[in-house]
């Protein structure tokens, strides 16, 4: 599992990619963490914090799909001579293919670094900052 599985993020921003920013054991320590941002949440009332899942690295291909290309790319070089190519693999056979191409392409992605290392952020929950003046200080707090 991917060490940033489960943490927690804020963001001031409105895209869809919390790219910058730390990660956060807890929903709490990132509120806690943007609100001690004042910069930021002086001129604006909301951010978001959500929760880090990351992509499986599960990386699948499907031999029929890659025997449909095959096929495919037969016919367009010699034609219709081909084109029942390819449609009559055994299950069996289709099953054998899928497993060797995704042990392959699983190793080629480790070897060569390209397994995502991205991840979407989920259970986002919208805080709404108040502000209020006290005696020459500001005082925040957060409510959902």
């Amino acid at each position: 599992m991917n060490q940033k599985e489960g943490k927690w993020r804020f963001y001031w921003g409105n895209s869809d990619i919390w790219n910058d920013g730390d990660d956060y054991d807890t929903k709490e320590d990132a509120i806690e963490a943007a609100l001690s941002e004042e910069y930021r949440w002086t001129d604006r009332d909301t951010f978001r914090v959500g929760q880090i899942k990351c992509c499986t690295n599960d990386v699948k291909l499907y031999a029929g799909s890659v025997l449909e290309q095959i096929a495919d790319h037969v016919y367009d070089e010699v034609g219709e001579v081909a084109e029942d190519y390819l449609r009559h693999v055994k299950n069996e056979h289709e099953s054998i293919l899928e497993e060797r191409l995704n042990k392959v392409i699983k190793e080629w992605m480790n070897e060569f670094g390209y397994y995502p290392d991205f991840y979407k952020i989920v259970n986002v929950e919208e805080v709404k900052v108040e502000q209020k003046e006290l005696k020459n200080e500001k005082s925040k707090s957060y409510i959902f």
